[in-house]
């Protein structure tokens, strides 16, 4: 009786891990194809390209938000391992771990929702969107949508039309400081905005110089 309960159990839990399986893969071609729809559908007529991206606001960008870019294949692992050491050992502040490629998912596919599940779901499709697309597409996209602030009831996305929107000029034409403030502003638009919040501006806006100044440029 023993025997035949222990094959039952066996059995069974070897049916329970095909099924998971089975869902679990199907759940990632769902994803899959959302990622792959909404991206490959990118007009880069409308956009600039990648090789119009300035190299300044390109490397400002990543030392600033995400230094690992090239190396980590959509979600930093590195990093969030690092956080939460940091947290646990060293009782400090839980901070964002999330790269790039997870902002642009978040920022066009998913909700602001903090949820486990909405970030598991933001990590699956970060992933996918690295398999399916190189990193240069995924960073010219990231620079060419960011939301970069608010001109009345119209949105500001890109370096592109911030550069016009804030300097008047093109991103090609704006200084070190003026891209500068360009990438302060991803942090948040609206907690440094530059009428309402000039010094916090200034501020984040030194930070990225610093950092700018200090490191190696990730692109050359």
């Amino acid at each position: 009786m023993q025997l035949f309960n222990n094959f039952n159990f066996s059995r069974w839990l070897k049916y329970l891990i095909l099924i998971l399986g089975f869902l679990f893969s199907g759940y990632l071609l769902y994803l899959n194809t959302l990622v792959n729809d909404h991206f490959s559908n990118f007009n880069k007529a409308e956009k600039i390209s990648y090789e119009q991206q300035s190299k300044v606001a390109i490397n400002m960008l990543l030392l600033t938000e995400d230094q690992s870019f090239f190396q980590h294949s959509g979600v930093d692992f590195k990093e969030i391992i690092r956080v939460l050491r940091n947290y646990w050992m060293h009782d400090k502040p839980l901070r964002g771990a999330s790269t790039l490629t997870q902002q642009l998912i978040k920022n066009s596919l998913l909700t602001r929702e903090q949820t486990i599940e909405r970030k598991i779901k933001e990590g699956l499709m970060s992933l996918l969107l690295e398999v399916s697309f190189d990193k240069e597409f995924i960073l010219n996209r990231y620079m060419n949508s960011v939301y970069l602030g608010q001109k009345g009831s119209q949105p500001v996305y890109g370096f592109g039309d911030a550069a016009q929107f804030y300097f008047n000029k093109k991103i090609a034409l704006l200084s070190p400081e003026e891209i500068a403030t360009l990438v302060a502003l991803v942090k948040g638009p609206g907690y440094y905005h530059p009428v309402k919040h000039p010094q916090r501006l200034a501020k984040r806006r030194d930070l990225v110089l610093h950092l700018y100044n200090k490191y190696k440029k990730i692109v050359k």
